[in-house]
């Protein structure tokens, strides 16, 4: 039976937690830092698998924790590691990839393992949905819906924007996502003609990780568009010009772990296990 120590994070983190417990695991959690005994070193020695945080870091120096824990330093962390020990943890950076590779630790990433970032971009959708909601003084009902990119994430969210009856137009570089986009009901446009239809648009969703929405045709837009990033960071939108133009523009990160943790704590927990699992041949 393994020994789980779940490290910072959000709330997504305490749902897992209860998930393990709930199935007779072994549980040590470090959320806050209301335990004024916890010593990071004696966790890591008593437990086999370490549950970092989706996304692992945001500063490259700690693992992230909504709470600002200041004991979570990735270096002294990994090096509490050996090769009796499994890290888990979303995003991880090619450096902490790099030491583990080198001394022999198995880790899994989140976001490598297929079926975690499927089903989250169901949680993601709905939760971008959430955020234009809550930023924009409108509604989505039969107001055109911009979504840039037509990959994971853009998929699920442009069909719950139609199921909304927002009016949707994909854009994207590619011509075999705009083929796909067109089969599936939605209005097209290359990224590269952007510029003739952006002022259309009273919400733009942005998939895509890379400068795409820039100061020219930020210049272009509706004054009133609402424009939410999903990207990862740090998303594709200048976000400097938003604010000089009084444009409303939002950055979306983690959007999972604030609106659906427990469904998001219900992926990882099956994720792990399988994971395990596997691992031992079982």
């Amino acid at each position: 039976m393994y020994n789980f120590l779940l490290l910072g994070g959000d709330s997504r983190q305490l749902y897992l937690s209860r998930l393990l417990t709930s199935h007779g695991f072994s549980v040590t959690v470090h959320y806050d830092m209301e335990d004024p005994l916890f010593s990071i070193e004696e966790a890591i020695k008593s437990n086999q698998i370490i549950l970092c945080p989706i996304p692992f870091t945001r500063d490259k120096l700690n693992l992230h924790s909504i709470n600002k824990m200041e004991d979570l330093g990735i270096g002294n962390i990994l090096s509490l590691l050996t090769p009796d020990h499994i890290l888990f943890g979303g995003n991880i950076p090619d450096y902490v990839k790099d030491y583990t590779k080198a001394n022999g630790i198995p880790y899994f990433d989140y976001m490598e393992i297929e079926e975690i970032t499927v089903k989250n971009t169901i949680a993601t959708a709905e939760g971008a949905i959430a955020e234009a909601l809550r930023t924009s003084p409108g509604c989505l009902h039969k107001n055109r819906c911009l979504v840039t990119g037509f990959g994971r994430c853009a998929k699920p969210l442009a069909q719950k924007l139609k199921g909304l009856d927002g009016a949707v137009t994909v854009a994207d570089r590619k011509d075999d996502k705009l083929t796909l986009a067109s089969t599936m009901g939605f209005d097209t446009i290359p990224l590269s003609d952007l510029s003739q239809k952006i002022g259309e648009f009273t919400y733009i969703f942005n998939t895509i990780p890379a400068p795409v929405l820039t100061e020219y045709l930020i210049r272009l837009m509706n004054p009133g568009v609402t424009i939410i990033d999903i990207a990862s960071a740090p998303g594709g939108v200048d976000f400097n010009f938003c604010k000089k133009q009084n444009i409303r523009a939002k950055l979306c990160p983690g959007l999972p772990g604030i609106y659906a943790p427990e469904t998001s704590g219900e992926i990882l927990f099956e994720a792990i296990v399988k994971c395990l699992a596997e691992r031992s041949g079982l």
